[in-house]
């Protein structure tokens, strides 16, 4: 007889794109969307669960190319990050935004 446990589910783990993209968001993307600890007069706004709502909080669409863009180009005080990541690390970015930033396990 096989017994399970209900109700206590562990959080699914991260795949190799979004744990990379969780590295770069930790030391690119934190220290202003998180901490604000260059004390930035305009405090840049939240990206948890981004993707969980229709539009960004400058009103264009919660999109992979919306915030691709974003990265490429920059935002208002939002520098450009075209010269410091690859196309693929600002999609591993996106990956892990699309995990609404949550404690997940790594692989």
């Amino acid at each position: 007889m096989a017994a399970g446990i209900t109700g206590c589910r562990s959080a699914p783990k991260l795949t190799d794109q979004q744990a990379e993209g969780k590295h770069l968001y930790n030391v690119g993307c934190a220290h202003c969307h998180e901490e604000n600890d260059l004390h930035l007069k305009k405090v840049p706004p939240s990206l948890h669960g981004v993707f969980n709502r229709s539009t960004l909080p400058d009103g264009e669409p919660a999109s992979n190319a919306e915030v691709g863009q974003v990265l490429i180009a920059g935002k208002g005080m939002m520098p450009s990050f075209a010269y410091q990541m690859s196309k693929e690390q600002m999609d591993a970015v996106v990956a892990y935004l699309h995990t609404g930033l949550r404690d997940q396990p790594e692989p």
